[in-house]
């Protein structure tokens, strides 16, 4: 998509965010493109998964408004750091965005904390490839770039962290039922509501970085219930009023950059306890997927390195990271 229509398709949204109607003359007035021009980067819209009404003698509307997120509302909230925010409206995925300012200019020169920030993302993936579902201008989409001076082997326990730290955002808010899944989900009342991906690039000694995804759901359409194989959730179905996007935004990116300190400091030991009381597995019958096999077990936390540990028939046991996923037990 060249400069041009990309420009066309952010107008076209910015003018229909509002929910109401507007005719097809009205939007090709507007822009300054034709009527023929406004119907063709409707249907790219709604290849965006954004649910658009035509209805005749109208014209086009969406379902409900959206809250687009504005570069100067974030930047008045946000913690006043080197770091950066870059906003995207339509990308491939955060961590793309984030390889691509790592190849632009050198890790080093990469302020700790730098945030990729999407209204959506269109390759959005989670863990082992996984992909994650990004609907346009309704949930936050974000990733952090973290240096990680002592090497790679300083990164154990910190998709633990960074769970923690979203679950406290979502309890600060009054939500209740919050709990975290070993090592990057976490759940309101058993349903997810928030994913975590963690790459790492470097050497296991030597310098390296960590890229950190999140995705959060925020207000999920209805119409994209039907894409997700699992039971989710969204804030929106926990909290009363409107969300306003933009404080979630400020507050997930304050939070993240305050827990990513925090961890780089101090580690993992004193969130142990923390992780105990909101483990969604903990004392729970759990399955241990390592590839093509299985382990049984009972859940029991985790260890100061993050480390899943799994009471089983021959004694306590300490799982990483990896290819290692967890489910209910039988």
């Amino acid at each position: 998509m060249n400069k041009r229509s990309r420009n066309i398709d952010d107008l076209l949204i910015e003018s229909l965010a509002d929910g109401q109607f507007h005719s097809g003359q009205q939007l090709a007035n507007e822009i300054g493109v034709s009527r023929t021009a406004i119907n063709k980067h409707i249907g790219k819209l709604e290849q965006l998964q954004l649910d658009v009404f035509r209805v005749h003698g109208k014209g086009y509307r969406l379902p409900s408004p959206l809250q687009l997120l504005r570069y100067e509302k974030l930047a008045t909230g946000i913690d006043q750091t080197d770091a950066r925010l870059y906003l995207k409206r339509v990308t491939s995925s955060t961590h793309d965005d984030l390889k691509q300012l790592l190849q632009e200019s050198p890790a080093r020169t990469l302020p700790a904390g730098t945030c990729v920030l999407a209204e959506m993302q269109t390759q959005g993936r989670g863990r082992r490839g996984r992909a994650w579902s990004s609907p346009f201008g309704s949930n936050l989409y974000a990733s952090f770039f973290w240096p990680l001076t002592d090497g790679l082997n300083s990164a154990l326990g910190l998709s633990v962290a960074v769970g923690i730290s979203l679950a406290q955002l979502l309890q600060q808010a009054g939500i209740s039922g919050v709990s975290v899944k070993w090592p990057n989900d976490v759940y309101i009342k058993g349903a997810k509501v928030a994913g975590i991906l963690v790459e790492l690039e470097g050497q296991p000694t030597g310098e390296g970085h960590a890229l950190i995804g999140i995705g959060l759901n925020l207000k999920m359409p209805s119409h994209i219930a039907e894409l997700i194989d699992q039971p989710f959730t969204d804030v929106q179905s926990h909290v009363t009023g409107d969300l306003d996007r933009h404080q979630w935004a400020i507050q997930l990116i304050n939070n993240m950059r305050t827990a990513l300190l925090n961890f780089s400091h101090d580690g993992l030991a004193d969130m142990v306890p923390t992780w105990r009381q909101l483990d969604h597995f903990y004392g729970q019958p759990i399955r241990i997927i390592l590839g093509q096999h299985e382990q049984l077990g009972i859940g029991q936390g985790i260890d100061n390195h993050g480390a899943l540990l799994v009471r089983q028939d021959n004694g306590l046991k300490r799982y990483f990271g990896g290819e290692i996923s967890i489910r209910a037990g039988i």
